[in-house]
């Protein structure tokens, strides 16, 4: 096994017909000419596709390849054998997304086990004026009323739309009715599934899941859709919590010096900057990130530092439970 060392990402830039150019204009991205890009996986190990590591001595092996070779050096004593255990997306939503829900893991013990369960985050990058999302119920839904409404285009109306812009974060659990409105950019962490049930289409006249979403769908409403990260102040900067769920967890750094930290060895790091430079580095290798980059910090990696270049923001994402820079 080679010295493990930080692993730059090289996406998997997948067509949608919601989706656009915007993350060329964003981050740079290399976008193939002449197709709506939707989503480009910048961590991704499904049998649906797969990234690729970038720089180092295992540039050029698929996500996978580099996973079964290193096993839990790479992903962590906390993660089973198998997959890369996350799945890590930029998302451009050029137009309305499908109204859509995922099905939890019980869901698909009981009704799907072909399927695999969905709990996602997004955080917010770019926003238009006005942009919104779909979330949730309106206050005093029921099921009866979801189930009445199901199929039909009046079915929007039951639903929450909730403002969003730049830096906001919301976690779709399992069971939540949601989709991203159009003028809308998100990073999007998630468990490693590409299971989706839709529930309306806006006439574009692809495959609904009227019957699947019947079972899964959990009607609720959310008084502030929009998670209220603290801040906690550092000497580089500031730190947030913004999700810790059974399926994963996310911090977001806003760095405007250096700042280092040993890698927890139960779980691996994905380091995804979305503002600004900075040099990762630790004892075998420094890779140069720039906005929109994802890095892979091995669970054994050891110490590692991040130097910003200018102001810096990342979000780092790994095992629910496990904080990013130690307690």
């Amino acid at each position: 096994m080679s010295d493990l060392y930080p692993m730059l990402c090289r996406p998997l830039f997948v067509p949608r017909i919601w989706g656009g150019r915007r993350l060329a204009r964003l981050y740079g991205k290399p976008l193939p000419p002449g197709e709506p890009i939707g989503e480009s996986w910048e961590v991704a190990d499904l049998p649906e596709g797969s990234s690729w590591i970038a720089n180092g001595a295992y540039e050029s092996y698929r996500l996978g390849e580099a996973t079964a070779e290193l096993g839990s050096s790479l992903v962590g004593a906390h993660w089973p054998a198998g997959p890369f255990p996350l799945l890590v997306k930029l998302l451009d939503a050029n137009d309305d997304l499908s109204v859509q829900v995922h099905p939890s893991a019980e869901d698909c013990a009981r009704w799907f086990p072909d399927a695999a369960s969905k709990d996602e985050s997004w955080v917010v990058v770019d926003a238009e004026p006005g942009s919104t999302v779909y979330f949730g119920f309106l206050p005093g839904v029921t099921q009866a009323d979801f189930e009445a409404r199901l199929g039909q285009e009046s079915l929007l109306e039951l639903l929450a739309k909730v403002a969003v812009r730049p830096g906001d974060v919301l976690r779709c659990a399992p069971g939540t009715v949601h989709a991203l409105g159009r003028g809308v950019a998100v990073l999007e962490v998630q468990e490693p599934s590409d299971t989706t049930f839709r529930i309306h289409d806006f006439g574009r006249g692809r495959k609904v899941h009227l019957d699947e979403a019947r079972r899964v769908v959990k009607v609720a409403s959310f008084a502030h859709p929009c998670l209220q990260p603290q801040a906690v102040e550092t000497e580089w900067g500031a730190r947030e919590l913004l999700v810790d769920a059974p399926a994963y967890r996310m911090e977001r750094l806003s760095a405007e010096a250096s700042l280092g930290w040993m890698v927890d060895p139960r779980s691996v790091q994905v380091l995804c900057l979305l503002e600004g430079t900075a040099l990762i580095s630790a004892e075998h290798g420094t890779v140069r990130a720039n906005a929109g980059d994802c890095v892979l910090l091995p669970a054994l990696l050891g110490d590692v530092t991040l130097e910003p270049q200018d102001a810096a923001v990342a979000v780092l994402a790994g095992a629910g439970g496990v904080p990013m820079l130690g307690s």
